[in-house]
């Protein structure tokens, strides 16, 4: 069930949360213009193109290969006709669609830079700065600004995106713990052509609402990265990045029992590490490249917290280098104040937002604890 006010205010930092989002946040949104847009109609007419651009390839290359002779140099061409017929179905398709796609992007880009305003005042005053696309604007729309086809208006999106983004050093660190790669791919090859390729899925992905800073004693680190699922819903995750308790040497990696494991994308030698708590291999499971590193982040007092932890969720994380990782799937698409398709936000929205702000604080708290990681000179603890 969601926070009400009354609970989000009683959070460290939330004093007064409604009160502000009546003066301040509301004015903000009422700049968002507002388009009577049907997601699902807007959907349907983009699966038609893209379905039918893969029907176009089908077709031609089934007529190629009937037309062409079999054996010898034909499978050759063949071969090699096979990706440029689908690349060039696709890139049709995507030229039919510039002006939709254009119009989509730049109403979007807009109702972004309304929303980042309104954020950066729910998230200020707790001594945090939001950053609307972690990284910058995603490869995919890099590359469709950059053809000679694409008009002006989406050049300037992904231009304003660019602009818009940061946080490269902690989108960098969950790149290279792997957990950007979607749960249902596995990846193999060298360690270089497993690095090249957790690069590319990263670039990939479509990450959102970024938040960084200082809180409860520790330096963060949060953003949501949507994995795409075949025939399904997208699955948010929310991944949080923490200071190490110390400098480590190896990669350990924890999963619940129902998700799956990182891909470490150096591909480093790990072996499974038995900590003895029955409880605790009930709900997990613990691999390392450094057992002796493992147990010494794992030790009792951290075991017991982290079981404290579990609610049966899919939870992963990573200890590798200077920082800890922490990887959440399922659950809502957080900090939705206002939907960039369709401008539509309400008052429920601004406080399921400070709900979602508060309740993902409190576990950023929490992991702090568990893996005793907050100075006792920033928390003025004992």
């Amino acid at each position: 069930m969601s926070w009400d006010w009354h609970r989000i205010e009683q959070q460290p930092g939330f004093a007064g949360a409604e009160a502000r989002a009546a003066r301040d946040i509301r004015p903000v949104l009422e700049g968002v213009a507002f388009n009577p847009i049907e997601p699902e109609r807007e959907k349907k007419a983009l699966t038609f193109f893209f379905f039918g651009g893969f029907a176009s390839f089908v077709v031609m290359f089934s007529v190629l290969e009937a037309l062409l002779p079999d054996g010898g140099v034909w499978e050759v061409v063949k071969f090699v006709m096979f990706p440029l017929l689908f690349f060039f179905n696709i890139a049709l398709g995507l030229f039919l669609l510039r002006g939709r796609l254009s119009r989509l992007f730049v109403q979007a880009q807009s109702r972004l830079a309304v929303k980042a305003e309104a954020m950066g005042l729910i998230v200020g005053p707790l001594g945090l700065t939001y950053v609307p696309a972690p990284g910058g604007a995603p490869k995919g729309l890099e590359w469709l600004a950059a053809q000679s086809w694409a008009p002006p208006e989406l050049r300037q999106a992904a231009d304003a995106l660019q602009a818009a983004g940061g946080m490269d050093k902690a989108v960098a660190i969950v790149r290279d713990c792997g957990v950007l790669i979607d749960s249902n791919v596995y990846v193999v090859g060298s360690p270089e052509q497993k690095a090249k390729y957790a690069e590319y899925a990263a670039a990939g992905q479509r990450i959102e609402d970024g938040i960084e800073g200082r809180h409860a004693g520790l330096a963060l680190s949060m953003f949501e990265w949507m994995e795409s699922v075949e025939d399904a819903p997208s699955v948010p995750h929310l991944v949080i990045v923490l200071q190490a308790p110390f400098p480590l040497h190896g990669v350990t990696q924890l999963r619940a029992r129902k998700t799956s494991w990182p891909q470490d994308p150096k591909g480093r030698a790990v072996q499974e590490v038995d900590l003895g708590p029955k409880a605790f291999d009930a709900l997990y499971r613990l691999r390392s490249s450094d057992q002796v590193e493992a147990r010494a982040i794992f030790n009792p007092a951290v075991i017991e917290r982290v079981i404290a932890l579990a609610h049966g969720g899919r939870f992963r994380a990573v200890a590798q280098g200077n920082d800890l990782v922490f990887d959440i799937a399922g659950g809502p698409n957080r900090f939705q104040l206002a939907d960039l398709l369709t401008g539509v936000w309400s008052d429920t929205t601004i406080r399921q937002t400070h709900a979602d702000l508060a309740e993902t604080l409190a576990l950023v708290e929490a992991l702090g604890h568990a893996f005793m990681l907050a100075r006792k000179s920033d928390t003025g603890g004992a």
